[in-house]
């Protein structure tokens, strides 16, 4: 029996940037669960073609992005098992992380905590971005609220 196939695709909220590019991927695992993944949800909003101005903005718009991939894909934040964020100068110069980021973070995400990975990088996709979050999600059917 061969392995089911990978999904990849681009919620309808999100432009597609190339040919060799999703926003989306979903693998079934076995017949009750599927493995989601996202690729890095930036501060550019795709419906406004907007950029936040600060870190806090950029966060904001990031978890917005996230929230359209996760309704895109069937899943909800409680499908969320591991996080990778992307910050460029994340300890600014020596005063350590900006504790809005953390701050706009738990206000998204509430009580729920999964695994997370905090990553300073030199630069992102476009000179204006400073920050890319990305997540996987384990979506259970037949999982209960």
């Amino acid at each position: 029996m061969s392995p089911p196939p990978v999904e990849t695709f681009n919620p309808d909220s999100h432009p597609t940037f190339s040919p060799t590019y999703s926003h989306i991927s979903r693998v079934p695992l076995s017949p009750n669960s599927t493995l989601i993944t996202f690729a890095g949800q930036v501060g550019h909003d795709p419906t406004t073609n907007t950029t936040g101005a600060t870190l806090g903005e950029q966060c904001s718009i990031a978890y917005a992005n996230v929230d359209r991939c996760l309704a895109a894909a069937g899943a909800r934040k409680e499908d969320i098992v591991g996080v990778r964020h992307y910050v460029v100068d994340l300890l600014r110069g020596g005063k350590g992380p900006d504790p809005e980021r953390a701050k706009r973070y738990t206000e998204w995400l509430g009580e729920l905590r999964p695994p997370a990975t905090l990553l300073g990088v030199q630069a992102l996709a476009a000179e204006a971005l400073v920050y890319e979050i990305e997540v996987v999600c384990v979506v259970r059917e037949g999982a209960s609220d």
